[in-house]
């Protein structure tokens, strides 16, 4: 099971953070979004000690996604030292998401 953010610790987290951080950002009532956790617990296994892995409930609290502009769900955001570095939105294959952040991890920013 993923940690899950909250508005009140998501600065220590995420934007004070010194590593590669990747956001779930969602909702209970989406389904693509169910089938993406399970996803990205996996996700986290693979690249434990290079990545952290959390999640949000954007029905608890609008700031946060309304500060990443988070229009659509699922999404998730990788963070780098605190500073966004990409998105994708919508529910992904395993395959997609992991090439995806080896791309990112491996590019300067």
């Amino acid at each position: 099971m993923l940690f899950e953010l909250s508005k009140e610790n998501f600065n220590t987290y995420v934007l004070d953070s010194k590593t590669k951080v990747l956001i779930d950002f969602y909702a209970p009532w989406c389904k693509g979004c169910e089938s993406l956790e399970v996803i990205l617990e996996d996700i986290s296994d693979d690249f434990y000690g290079d990545l952290k892995v959390y999640k949000f409930n954007v029905d608890l609290d609008d700031s946060i996604p309304d500060q990443f502009d988070i229009f659509s769900l699922p999404t998730i955001i990788l963070f780098e030292n605190g500073n966004l570095k990409d998105s994708i939105t919508g529910l992904q294959s395993y395959k997609t998401i992991k090439e995806w952040l080896i791309t990112c991890m491996t590019s300067s920013s």
